[in-house]
């Protein structure tokens, strides 16, 4: 399954879902589910931003803090 156009973050997308996160995919955006929380992360299915990879590893990284 492809998550995203770009290669990064369609890769750390499939480590995520392997880990027991759950993929859910919308009209432009997919979301990506903590396996324990209701917490939630934005996948962008054609990223436009350069960092976008980064905002999502912090954000994942801060949702696995509190768990």
């Amino acid at each position: 399954m492809k998550f995203s156009s770009d290669k990064d973050i369609n890769l750390y997308t499939k480590h995520l879902v392997r880990d027991g996160w759950i993929f859910k995919r919308g009209r432009k955006h997919g979301k990506l589910f903590s396996p324990d929380s209701r917490e939630m992360v934005v996948i962008p299915s054609t990223p436009s931003k350069r960092r976008s990879l980064q905002e999502m590893l912090s954000t994942v990284s801060r949702i696995e803090r509190r768990r």
